[in-house]
């Protein structure tokens, strides 16, 4: 990006409109001094800045810079602008339009897009008017005449911005905000404690106060003895007593229960482990034993009767078949007068009729035994369902006995749950006398309970106590809260200042690499200008951790801003410019504006300047140089060299017969012919 034009109406020492066409190589402007050649200086800084720089005092009387932008001489002019055009290697075309009325027609931020690249330090635009600008007035002013830590933060400036700086701010601030917020933690904290002081101060008194009242004093020990003082202020040990109330008395009616349970079952035991009952005890279960012996017996004997019977029974059916046989016989008769109708057996008469009695009687018999054994069965069975009657009272009777005894167990673990659930000592469930003991302790106790706290709650003076002492539990909780934050504050602070520390050492690394660059850049324009005769180099160092100094030395560790001459100064201090300018990696405008650079330097040294100049120009950079001296501006326009694609340009600037600044003249630069020594050697070998 370079310079195209600069038109200006209305501006400073320019009332009418001029426009000047810069070369896309160079420019010179030459003149007397005071024509105006410094307001086209000031017109490229002010349509890119808004205000022009060069003025050390803003101010002055009732009346500012801003009242000399513009023309205040006599004729107004048709319009007051200034009109800046840039021109980038594409031939695009970008311009900046600054008014009096309309103000600018760019914002910042294009103009920031259009000049500046990637990497740009702060203020981006002021800076590269710095380092593209230079005036004769601020040559030693930005060079040697700065302090040691305004020049390295100017040639900071100039490199742009390192990687991690933007860190380094935002760790500052960081560590700004934890600080801040460390001091409003202590300040927290300090009136916390201020206020806890003036509070237990109060409660003090308040304390003393009541324990001059005797009942007061008392009841207080009273509430002590029943809650323990880390149970809060007496306010909140006064509430937890008083809820406490109705525990108590459930207690108290739980050991009175307790105590009537443990003298029933003393004497239920007593009954139940005396001579006489365990006696009957043993009596009874010898009783069952019997009894169920007796019934096992006679369960046998039923047992026996009826297997008995089962065999007769079935000889009972043999009688029944003998009397049909013996119907049917005596029917029959003898077959054919002596033949058996049974058996065929030959028989007399006498002899069936004696068969016939005999079965008769065989039958008689086989029935009385029948019966003879049905009488032993039901007999047997009598004697089982009386033993069977005798064990059943036997066994009702040692029920009874058990019955007790489980009565006695299931009271016993009632009675050791009416413990438990009441938080009774177990040693008391075998000691109702102790137990009754202690629960008339417990019970003076609560009667004094009672009373202390309605004397405390009708007490004037505990009310105090208790309010005051509320108000203490409070600020002691927010005293811990207090600490605990300051605590993390001051964690914030160590860490925010330890990861500043980490981001700005990594960042003056980086500075200090690029500050490297310049170094090279510096010593060669140093050696080109020739400052001194006898110290041909320059040195810089960089020095400092938190404060940067960076300090230019020559010779014998010498500081030139005390050895030099004003001349030399100025051609060190053009040196050191002339390096930033050219290490800004950032800067995408390419223009070199010198305003007047030779003021006060011997023509020596001024002719080294225009061969840096022209090594500037040969490798692309654009130079516009304004300068008094006519014989300066001839060799300016012969040194920095103009090409078919980058010519340069001369104007003249004087005052026109209005008396306003103008272009007196206006000359492009052709480029130097190539050739001519050949082309003569050619002529003068054939004349």
């Amino acid at each position: 990006m370079k310079l195209g034009y600069v038109e200006l109406c209305g501006f400073r020492g320019f009332r009418d409109k001029v426009r000047v066409n810069f070369g896309p190589g160079f420019t010179v402007l030459t003149g007397r001094n005071g024509v105006g050649k410094s307001t086209i200086c000031d017109a490229i800084e002010y349509a890119i800045l808004g205000d022009i720089s060069k003025y050390p005092i803003e101010s002055a009387g009732r009346e500012t810079v801003k009242d000399y932008i513009w023309w205040r001489g006599k004729r107004p002019p048709k319009s007051h602008y200034v009109i800046l055009s840039f021109v980038d290697e594409t031939g695009k075309e970008f311009t900046i339009t600054r008014s009096r009325e309309g103000g600018v027609d760019k914002t910042d931020g294009e103009i920031e897009a259009a000049l500046c690249g990637s990497g740009a330090p702060d203020d981006p635009l002021r800076q590269i008017c710095r380092t593209s600008l230079i005036r004769d007035e601020w040559i030693s002013g930005l060079s040697l005449d700065l302090t040691e830590t305004q020049r390295f933060d100017f040639v900071r400036a100039a490199l742009g911005s390192v990687v991690g700086s933007e860190l380094a701010t935002k760790a500052k601030s960081v560590v700004g905000a934890a600080e801040s917020a460390c001091e409003t933690a202590e300040k927290t904290y300090d009136l916390t404690r201020s206020r806890l002081a003036d509070v237990l101060a109060e409660l003090s008194k308040a304390n003393d106060v009541a324990a001059r009242n005797p009942n007061v004093a008392s009841a207080i020990a009273v509430v002590d003895a029943a809650v323990p003082s880390d149970a809060g202020d007496l306010a909140r040990r006064i509430d937890i007593a008083r809820q406490d109330l109705p525990s108590r008395h459930r207690r108290l009616e739980g050991m009175s229960a307790a105590v009537f349970e443990g003298r029933e079952l003393e004497a239920y035991r007593a009954s139940m482990n005396s001579l006489e009952a365990v006696k009957e005890r043993e009596q009874a279960k010898a009783k069952l034993g019997e009894a169920q012996t007796a019934r096992d017996t006679a369960q046998a004997e039923v047992d026996k009767a009826n297997q008995a019977y089962e065999v007769v029974a079935k000889a009972n059916e043999v009688a029944a078949s003998l009397s049909s046989l013996i119907t049917h016989g005596q029917a029959l008769g003898l077959y054919e007068g002596h033949y058996c109708p049974l058996c065929a057996a030959e028989r007399t008469d006498i002899e069936f009729a004696e068969g016939l009695a005999a079965a008769r009687k065989r039958m008689t018999d086989l029935g009385a035994e029948v019966n003879a054994a049905a009488e032993t069965l039901n007999l047997a069975k009598a004697g089982l369902s009386q033993a069977e009657g005798a064990v059943s009272a036997a066994a009702a009777t040692w029920a009874r006995y058990e019955g007790q005894e489980r009565t006695l167990r299931l009271r016993e673990e009632r009675h050791i749950e009416t413990f438990e659930r009441y938080q009774i000592k177990p040693a008391y469930a075998s000691d109702p006398d102790e137990l009754e003991r202690q629960a008339l302790v417990e019970r003076d106790e609560l009667v004094e309970l009672e009373r202390a706290l309605n004397a405390l709650e009708a007490s004037r003076a505990v009310d105090a106590v208790a309010s005051t002492e509320a108000r203490a539990n409070a600020l002691r909780r927010d005293l811990d809260v207090a600490a605990d934050e300051l605590a993390r504050a001051q964690k914030a602070v160590d860490f925010a200042k330890s990861l500043e520390r980490n981001v700005r050492r990594s960042a003056t690394e980086l500075v200090d690499e690029r500050l490297a660059l310049i170094s090279p850049l510096l010593n060669e324009l140093y050696q080109r200008l020739r400052p001194h005769a006898d110290w041909r180099s320059i040195e810089y160092s960089v020095r400092g951790d938190v404060r940067k100094f960076l300090s230019l030395r020559v010779g014998d560790n010498l500081n030139p801003q005390f050895v030099f001459s004003s001349g030399q100064r100025r051609a060190a201090g053009l040196a050191f410019l002339l390096s930033v300018y050219l290490a800004r990696p950032w800067a995408r405008w390419q223009s070199l504006i010198l305003d007047d650079p030779v003021q006060h330097i011997d023509d020596f040294r001024a002719l080294h300047l225009v061969e840096v100049l022209s090594s500037l120009r040969q490798a692309g950079r654009q130079v516009v140089i304004a300068v008094e001296d006519e014989a300066l501006a001839d060799l300016l326009c012969r040194r920095l060299l103009s090409t078919d694609e980058q010519i340069g340009r001369r104007y003249v600037i004087d005052y026109g017969e209005q008396g306003a600044a103008d272009v007196a003249s206006k000359q492009d630069v052709a480029p130097m012919a190539t050739g001519v020594l050949r082309r003569f050697d050619g002529i003068q070998a054939v004349s």
